[in-house]
C-alpha cells in the first residue's frame, strides 16, 4: 500500500510539474503576444502621429507663403530690386511671425527667370541659378499656382512656394522653408523620436549635409543621435513598416520629391522595454501611388 502511495505521488508530482510547466508556458507566450500587439498599436500610432503633423507643418509653411507673397511691403521693395530694404522687411516679418506662433522658418525669393533674389539668411547670396535642381520652381511659374513638399536643395526641408503674380504675370516667387527641429520637437513630447534619411546620392545636391553623419548608404538630415539606429537593416526597406533594434522600435516610410523619385526614409522610435524583435515591411499598392500615404 506504502508502495502505491510512493508510486501514486511521483505521478502526481510529475503530473502537476508538466502542468505548471505549461501554465508559465502559455503565461510566458500569451504575455508576448500582448506585449507585440501593444507595441504594434503604439508604432500605428506613432506612423499616424508622424504623418499628420508632417502634413500640419506643410501646410503652415504652404499658408507663409501665400501670406508673404501677397504682403505689399515685401512686393514693393521686391518690385525697386532694393535687396537691402527687402531683406530688413522680410527679416522683420519673420520675427513677428515668430512671437505669435512657435516655430522656425527661413524665406527665400526668386527672380522671374528663378534666380536667387534674396535669402532671410544672408544677404550677400543672389543670382544663383535654381531651374537645373529645383523642380519645385519650375512648376509654380509655369502653373502659376503655391505649392508645397519635401524637396531637395542644399538641404533638405519642407518648401513651400507661392508665386509673386501682377496682373497674372509671374514676377517671381516667395518660399517658405520649414526644418524638421521642430516637429522633432513635436514628436519628443509624445515620447517619439524622429530620424529623417536621404539617400547619400543626392549629396551632390544637398551639399549642406554632406558632414552630417551617415549609417548604412543613409545620411542623417536632422538633428537626432545617429547610435540609437545600430545594428538596422536599412537595406532591404520597403515602402513603409516596422522595424526594431534592442533598445528601440521604429516605423517608418517613405518619402519621395515632386517627381515620385525616391528619397530617402523617416524613422519615429519608441522605447523597446520588453526588446521585442519585430520587421514588417509593405509596398505601396500601385493603384495608391498617389494617395496620402506617399510623403511629398
Amino acid at each position: 500500500m506504502s508502495y502505491l502511495n510512493s508510486k501514486t505521488n511521483k505521478y502526481l508530482f510529475i503530473i502537476v510539474l508538466l502542468t505548471s510547466f505549461f501554465i508559465v508556458f502559455i503565461f510566458y507566450f500569451l504575455n508576448n503576444i500582448n506585449n507585440s500587439n501593444e507595441l504594434l498599436s503604439k508604432l500605428e500610432n506613432s506612423l499616424s502621429t508622424t504623418k499628420n503633423l508632417f502634413e500640419e507643418q506643410k501646410r503652415y509653411a504652404l499658408s507663409l507663403a501665400i501670406l508673404l507673397s501677397e504682403d505689399k511691403e515685401i512686393i514693393n521693395s521686391y518690385l525697386k530690386s532694393n535687396r537691402e530694404e527687402s531683406f530688413k522687411i522680410v527679416n522683420k516679418k519673420i520675427e513677428t511671425l515668430k512671437q505669435f506662433q512657435n516655430s522656425n522658418f527661413e524665406i527665400q525669393i526668386h527672380n522671374k527667370d528663378l534666380t536667387t533674389y534674396l535669402r532671410s539668411w544672408n544677404l550677400d547670396i543672389k543670382d544663383i541659378p535654381l531651374a537645373s535642381f529645383r523642380n519645385g520652381l519650375v512648376k509654380v511659374k509655369k502653373e502659376k499656382k503655391p505649392l508645397v513638399s519635401i524637396e531637395l536643395g542644399k538641404r533638405l526641408n519642407i518648401k513651400a512656394i507661392s508665386p509673386i503674380l501682377q496682373d497674372n504675370k509671374f514676377l517671381g516667387s516667395i518660399e517658405a522653408i520649414v526644418d524638421f527641429e521642430y516637429l522633432s520637437e513635436e514628436l519628443k513630447e509624445k515620447g517619439y523620436k524622429l530620424f529623417v534619411l536621404l539617400d547619400e546620392k543626392y549629396l551632390s545636391i544637398a551639399t549642406d549635409l554632406k558632414n552630417n553623419n551617415t549609417i548604412s548608404k543613409f545620411v542623417l538630415v536632422n538633428n537626432a543621435n545617429i547610435f540609437d539606429l545600430k545594428d538596422l537593416d536599412l537595406n532591404n526597406l520597403k515602402d513603409y513598416g516596422y522595424t526594431s533594434n534592442e533598445n528601440y522600435s521604429f516605423a517608418y516610410f517613405s518619402y519621395y520629391d515632386l517627381n515620385h523619385k525616391h528619397l530617402g526614409y523617416i524613422f519615429t522610435a519608441i522605447e523597446n522595454n520588453h526588446h521585442i524583435d519585430i520587421k514588417n515591411s509593405f509596398d505601396y499598392e500601385a493603384t495608391n501611388l498617389n494617395s496620402k500615404v506617399r510623403i511629398k
